[in-house]
């Protein structure tokens, strides 16, 4: 599984941050990047800013998650908090524990790449409308999934290390 999800990452990472580079070019100079309530656009950003930030935000943030999970947790292994620690870290099982949790968070900085990319093409969706209007059905499927996808990788999380063995 670890080599599976560190694979499932960099495809997510790399896919997203082209996806976004190839597709902002759609987008108008000035970009409604901002939405009230209504579904009207009350933020805007010119396009140039609006790609740093989608990619900052693609790429980035995914990453500020993943390494300190899957790399520094090897370095300050007395940091991690688990159920059962002192089982899960001792040594014959130290080396599992720590692929699974680096195998976990590399999941984890897909679902975020996934949820930046998302949020990129409702805003291309948005701004494609004559005046802008964030496109209620697609933005609430994303906001509906997503917190599903996290409580399935928390559950996972919890589920695994619940137990002894």
């Amino acid at each position: 599984m670890p080599q599976f999800s560190r694979a499932l990452f960099t495809v997510f990472l790399i896919t997203g941050a082209v996806l976004i580079a190839a597709t902002t070019g759609r987008l108008p100079p000035q970009v409604a990047s901002h939405f009230g309530a209504a579904g009207t656009p009350n933020g805007w950003m010119d396009r140039g800013a609006y790609l740093a930030f989608m990619l900052g935000f693609a790429v980035a943030m995914p990453l500020a998650v993943v390494l300190p999970l899957s790399v520094l947790s090897r370095r300050h292994v007395d940091r991690i908090n688990l159920p059962h620690r002192d089982y899960w870290l001792a040594p014959p099982r130290r080396e599992a524990t720590l692929r699974y949790l680096g195998a976990h968070a590399c999941l984890l900085g897909a679902l975020l790449v996934a949820l930046v990319v998302g949020v990129h093409f409702t805003l291309l969706e948005a701004n494609a409308a004559q005046p802008p209007r964030l496109p209620g059905p697609l933005f609430g499927t994303l906001v509906a999934l997503f917190p599903v996808a996290m409580a399935a990788w928390v559950l996972t999380l919890v589920l695994h290390f619940r137990r002894k063995g």
